[in-house]
């Protein structure tokens, strides 16, 4: 069993959903999230009794994927030769602070 910390804190559905948005939701959204899902993601949550209930953490990863999946990925990637100047770069700057 995972061993959550303050900010993974489990908190009913709407209420973690309230503190990354700021908005309170209808109980139908963020429970529609966690099982049928949105974008093809779905809301991680943990089950008690009857109730679902989530993280902040777990609501802000679900808002990223869910805006990546509809978006497309928001951070550029760097071709192959982009990559390689910049490891040389790194290694460069490495090479320099160790012979300090």
């Amino acid at each position: 069993m995972e061993n959550l910390s303050n900010a993974e804190t489990l908190l009913p559905l709407v209420e973690a959903v309230e503190q990354v948005t700021g908005r309170r939701l209808h109980l139908c959204t963020p429970f529609r999230w966690s099982t049928t899902g949105s974008a093809g993601i779905r809301l991680q949550t943990k089950v008690l009794g009857s109730r679902r209930l989530t993280t902040v953490l777990w609501v802000q990863q679900f808002i990223d994927a869910v805006t990546v999946a509809k978006n497309g990925d928001p951070t550029p990637t760097a071709t192959p030769k982009q990559q390689d100047q910049s490891a040389k770069k790194s290694a460069k700057k490495l090479a320099e602070r160790l012979s300090r």
